[in-house]
């Protein structure tokens, strides 16, 4: 399994999930049978009206909902709640609803008797009825993972939907390919003589890529169907902008994500700025960087100790904020270690430069990268 399809699985595990605890039974129930089931759920109605109603709608249960087995800890199901808040389908009542009667052992248990009797009441509706309500169950779970799909893409490759709002030709535009024609796991090819070289190889990267190029090509269609014939009259004067303009397209596709990354730290980090050019939050602490442990806990001990034998001012605590966070160094770490080339690319204006000055930057960057992966030092 290739790193990609394994970071998507494990992103869709969080979102999408079959729902086992739904059923529309095969087989029929008459009417006489099934009054003890519908007396018993009248009663609980009182108490659990709006949580019957979203069966009879069609909407998965509270544990598809949230993607939780019926064993979850209270403490998964307010993690699982607060992601799907994110990115989901279901309403907010639907998913605020599913964390409260998943948050209290009373509720859940009730709410399995629901279940149980929600499924045999549905044996007494005709095949029709039965089938349609089946349609808006699949329908809803079909929507979850497309919802989930998308966001997974906008999430981890944000810079498609920049170029394609930016009116940039697509993947097989820019390679003179009609996609259409592609047959499945076909190899694609670049059909036009005079694109970058450099660009083709980058396209190549993620277009050959079979879990890469499923995520492009799903993209392209939620948006091709958003949008539809009024794409082109939407994007025709940023259309013009890209003809000609290899040096920019390959610029945006390699860096947008690194450069999004670097504003969002920098604009969310305010008091981080004065601690990023010659004095750095480890010289605060007088920590030598080079020396830093590899181990988490080793590294969070030595940040301790240096800590403590300071005088506590302003500058020294704001300093130990932030290393002593894991996820909070690891964004400052990242920012130093690559904030010389960032500000390159930070500064220039692709849709003011020409190629000769972005070609320029991205050979210095280059250099740079370089530089930074081989373990030499900047």
């Amino acid at each position: 399994m290739s790193e990609e399809k394994k970071a998507f699985d494990e992103w869709m595990q969080l979102y999408v999930c079959d729902d086992p605890y739904w059923e529309v039974p095969s087989r029929y129930m008459d009417t006489s049978r099934v009054g003890q089931y519908l007396k018993k759920l009248q009663k609980l109605e009182k108490s659990y009206l709006l949580y019957i109603d979203d069966l009879y709608a069609g909407l998965p249960t509270c544990y598809s909902v949230l993607c939780l087995s019926k064993n979850a800890s209270f403490d998964a199901v307010e993690k699982a709640y607060e992601r799907k808040k994110k990115h989901s389908v279901y309403p907010d009542d639907v998913l605020k609803r599913a964390c409260e009667i998943l948050s209290s052992s009373k509720k859940r248990s009730d709410y399995e008797e629901i279940i149980y009797l929600f499924n045999k009441i549905i044996q007494n509706y005709a095949a029709k009825e039965r089938r349609e309500l089946a349609e808006e169950h699949t329908d809803w779970l079909e929507k979850e993972k497309d919802q989930a799909t998308f966001n997974y893409i906008r999430e981890k490759h944000g810079v498609w939907q920049q170029l394609f709002f930016h009116g940039a030709p697509t993947f097989y535009e820019l390679l003179g390919v009609d996609r259409t024609k592609l047959k499945i796991g076909e190899e694609v090819k670049c059909k036009n003589k005079d694109v970058d070289k450099r660009l083709v190889e980058e396209v190549y990267k993620i277009i050959n890529n079979p879990q890469l190029r499923f995520e492009y090509d799903f993209m392209l269609d939620v948006l091709d169907e958003m949008f539809g014939e009024e794409k082109s009259e939407m994007f025709k004067n940023e259309k013009t902008f890209w003809k000609g303009r290899d040096a920019a397209y390959l610029m945006t596709l390699r860096y947008y994500e690194p450069i999004k990354k670097y504003e969002q730290i920098v604009n969310m980090r305010n008091d981080w700025k004065t601690y990023i050019e010659d004095r750095t939050f480890y010289n605060v602490l007088t920590i030598d960087m080079a020396l830093i442990p590899g181990d988490k806990r080793e590294v969070e001990n030595t940040i301790r100790n240096a800590y403590k034998d300071k005088e506590k001012t302003s500058e020294v605590n704001l300093a130990y904020s932030v290393l002593k966070n894991f996820r909070l160094r690891n964004d400052y770490d990242w920012l130093l270690k690559n904030k010389k080339w960032l500000d390159l690319l930070h500064e220039i204006d692709v849709e003011e430069a020409d190629d000769a000055e972005i070609n320029k930057v991205m050979k210095v960057v280059d250099e740079l990268t370089t530089e930074l992966k081989t373990g030499g030092k900047i």
